[in-house]
């Protein structure tokens, strides 16, 4: 009987490709408490999904991938489709696009769980933010997460090689605070305090270390474990 549900869109971009590091590393380790459901570039698919995550016995549900302040993603088989009309995109698999796979309008469907939103700007806080309507709809606890950097974009401070070490850090933080959380039913406010707690202890390390680009890393890191934002009753367990 699996504790966590993970929802894990496909993203042709590849963006989210480093992600399926905490897949592997929890189905090794989680063994049956740990289940993913990687979507397929189809509507019907990501309404199976949500039916299933609804269904299924783990309080836990982990979404990993793109989203906004108001709504998550689900999956992407192509980069730049903004020429393509809406119908061409749901009848062609190698054009889909779902830009609004979980808002206001359905999250209410895994009202009684726990929702961590691994994604980006889930932590905003105002009247129609994801993490606002998902306690109104009945979500018992939504994490959110700030700007979590994972593409080089010209003219921006982030080199690719030190996107590429950060993305592995972050994916080392969240598998093994999931795996630790589970393992010993942690409150959400426990786990997110672990969260931060590995960061800090990532941030020591990389201090001591010749990465030239250690500075921009770090500085990321403090973003990422300081925009964490707990909606909801932060003390539910996550069993």
């Amino acid at each position: 009987m699996s504790k966590i549900f993970a929802i894990y869109p496909t993203d042709k971009r590849e963006s989210t490709k480093f992600l399926n590091r905490i897949n592997t590393y929890l189905i090794r380790n989680l063994k049956k408490d740990w289940h993913c459901y990687k979507i397929k570039f189809t509507d019907d698919d990501h309404i199976n999904c949500l039916k299933q995550a609804k269904e299924s016995p783990a309080k836990f549900i982990l979404f990993m991938g793109h989203g906004r302040s108001n709504c998550l993603y689900g999956s992407c088989a192509k980069a730049n489709s903004d020429f393509i009309s809406p119908d061409a995109e749901r009848e062609n698999n190698e054009l889909y696009k779902n830009e609004r796979f979980i808002d206001e309008s359905n999250i209410g469907n895994l009202s009684n769980k726990v929702f961590f939103s691994l994604s980006c700007n889930s932590n905003e806080n105002s009247a129609r933010t994801i993490g606002r309507k998902a306690i109104e709809k009945g979500i018992l606890c939504f994490v959110g997460f700030g700007d979590i950097p994972t593409d080089h974009i010209e003219g921006k401070k982030n080199p690719p090689k030190a996107i590429a070490v950060y993305k592995g850090l972050i994916t080392k933080i969240i598998k093994e605070s999931l795996y630790i959380s589970i393992i010993n039913n942690y409150t959400v406010d426990r786990l997110v305090d672990l969260i931060k707690i590995i960061t800090y202890k990532e941030i020591q390390t990389l201090l001591y270390t010749k990465n030239r680009h250690k500075k921009n890393i770090i500085e990321k890191l403090l973003l990422f474990k300081n925009e964490i934002v707990i909606f909801g009753n932060k003390f539910e367990t996550v069993n």
